[in-house]
């Protein structure tokens, strides 16, 4: 992976990452936020939880 991540990027994966998360509920957080929509969250926010949880994949070594 990449050493430099870009906005973009980063943006994709966090809406991605949001997405699933509400989509597909794997841990069913739904219970806890049944009113939150995945397009209620902006590229800039979205961009922040990319580059943290590729961040995080990395500092572990699974990236």
């Amino acid at each position: 992976m990449a050493e430099e991540l870009d906005d973009q990027t980063a943006a994709e994966v966090g809406h991605a990452l949001v997405r699933w998360l509400i989509n597909e509920d794997p841990g069913g957080i739904g219970n806890f936020l049944p009113d939150f929509a995945a397009a209620s969250v902006d590229d800039a926010k979205a961009a922040r939880i990319g580059s943290t949880v590729i961040d995080l994949l990395q500092r572990i070594d699974v990236a």
